[in-house]
């Protein structure tokens, strides 16, 4: 009912097909932290097709437009 009320139909079929269409990728990268070799990975999310964009849109929706910064991620010895 949830679609319905937002102007959408009934079709969930339809929404997850749209839905589908945005893609997420993590690209990683190599680097070296003093003597130590670690990876660098940035999450990506592609920019939706027109069509995704109104569904998104009409559902209040945004997708990131860029990777959320976390603090503290280095592992610990010991």
């Amino acid at each position: 009912m949830w679609m319905k009320g937002k102007g959408l139909g009934t079709c969930a079929g339809h929404l997850a097909a749209e839905m589908g269409t945005i893609k997420s990728m993590d690209v990683v990268s190599p680097v070296r932290v003093g003597e130590a070799r670690v990876e660098m990975r940035l999450r990506t999310v592609s920019k939706p097709d027109r069509m995704a964009a109104k569904l998104l849109a009409r559902l209040g929706l945004q997708l990131p437009a860029r990777s959320k910064i976390i603090e503290n991620v280095v592992q610990k010895n010991g």
